[in-house]
């Protein structure tokens, strides 16, 4: 029996980690640490250190970690501040991890893709199944703002999907076996009509954000003129088609413009998500302008925001929100120079190995930075969960085409 290698442990990580995200969080945190063991296998301890504090790509990552650990310095509710910490501990020790593995093949880069789309497709198949069992509940379901049931949080759940759709594209794009073709093509559709059933804004926000930048990327790559206008008249029909005649989708967009109405007149917003998130939001900025250059402190953030909500929406106080917006969540605890720092490190990976050049690297991307803008989505653990798996395996992706 041969020595275990430094890839065979990777694999094993990855695999953990993405099934962890839907079926188990006690899985995510084994398959976080099972990474750190294949960052550690074999070579010299020392050497990795310094390639690793060498590579400002993978430094940034780990450098979101240290922008909210500093604020814990004008912090006043210290449980608090370290539980959010406990939370954005993966960014302090994954990217050394994926930066010291060595070894990984192309091949085993795609099986980590077709792992993640797999998860993905039982957890379509899960939410469906319990769909199907009533239909015109579920339909109705969404005139009250609700959803159909999914394995995990339904935001993260359907930003998952989008980032399945992506990593199929990318996958169909490679050189795969023809039926392999056949597999990607049909997961692509199968999946872009449930993100439509689910009706998640974050979710077909994110698809959405993929489909333009698919088009983009055909024109850049010179891909045939009438190939590039024949999708987007589909895209366009597609969207057209979704608003008109999927029930899901028109429920959540009258459910939306209600609660925007009442939210408006400060009237029953309680039970209301969009309320919910408006008001977060409200709270993230008036406490970011009041703390302009340092912030509240992450510490602070929770009782801070309630503290707001009491005076100006009474309704939504001690429902532990927080700013439903990761950049006003950035703004409101580390300030206005703490967001640009955010904002950077989280654009300078895109320059490894040229990734803004890569389709996955780059719709990835484009596709969690959207999702900032409507959801704090690396707040949770599976969020962070999320947010890390796809940056590294990005990373790792590039760094394999170009070894």
């Amino acid at each position: 029996m041969g020595r275990i290698s430094q890839k065979q442990i990777f694999l094993a990580a990855c695999a953990l980690w993405i099934v962890g995200l839907m079926w188990s969080r006690f899985a995510i945190s084994l398959g976080m640490i099972t990474m750190l063991i294949a960052g550690l296998w074999g070579g010299n301890l020392k050497d990795k250190w310094k390639n690793f504090i060498s590579n400002k790509y993978y430094l940034s990552v780990t450098a979101i970690f240290f922008i909210f650990l500093v604020s814990g310095l004008w912090s006043d509710n210290v449980d608090y501040f370290l539980y959010r910490m406990r939370i954005r501990l993966p960014f302090l020790f994954l990217p050394f991890a994926v930066c010291s593995i060595r070894g990984i093949d192309r091949e085993t880069m795609h099986k980590v893709f077709y792992i993640f789309i797999g998860v993905s497709i039982s957890g379509v198949l899960w939410s469906l199944s319990k769909f199907l069992l009533d239909v015109n509940q579920y339909v109705d379901s969404y005139s009250k703002g609700q959803i159909l049931p999914t394995p995990i949080q339904h935001i993260r759940f359907s930003i998952m999907m989008s980032l399945s759709v992506g990593m199929s594209m990318y996958l169909l794009l490679s050189k795969v076996k023809f039926r392999q073709k056949y597999f990607l093509l049909g997961t692509i559709i199968f999946l872009s009509i449930y993100i439509h059933i689910l009706a998640v804004r974050s979710g077909l926000l994110t698809l959405y954000i993929l489909y333009a930048y698919t088009l983009f990327y055909f024109l850049i790559t010179k891909v045939n003129k009438k190939i590039v206008l024949g999708l987007l008249f589909i895209f366009i029909a597609g969207i057209f088609f979704a608003v008109n005649y999927i029930p899901t989708v028109k429920k959540k967009i009258g459910y939306t413009l209600y609660s925007i109405e009442l939210f408006q007149k400060n009237e029953n917003i309680r039970e209301l998500s969009d309320s919910r998130r408006l008001g977060s939001i409200a709270a993230g900025i008036h406490l970011g302008k009041e703390n302009l250059l340092t912030g509240i402190g992450y510490g602070d953030l929770m009782d801070e925001t309630n503290n707001y909500l009491k005076g100006k929406y009474p309704e939504l106080i001690d429902l532990e929100l927080l700013p439903h917006n990761q950049y006003v969540l950035a703004f409101t605890v580390i300030g206005i120079f703490g967001l640009i720092l955010f904002t950077l490190f989280t654009i300078i990976p895109l320059g490894f190995h040229q990734g803004y050049k890569d389709f996955f690297f780059t719709s990835s991307q484009l596709m969690m930075w959207s999702s900032f803008m409507v959801e704090h989505t690396i707040e949770s653990q599976i969020g962070t969960a999320l947010y890390l798996v796809i940056i590294m395996i990005a990373m790792k992706n590039m760094e394999v085409g170009k070894s």
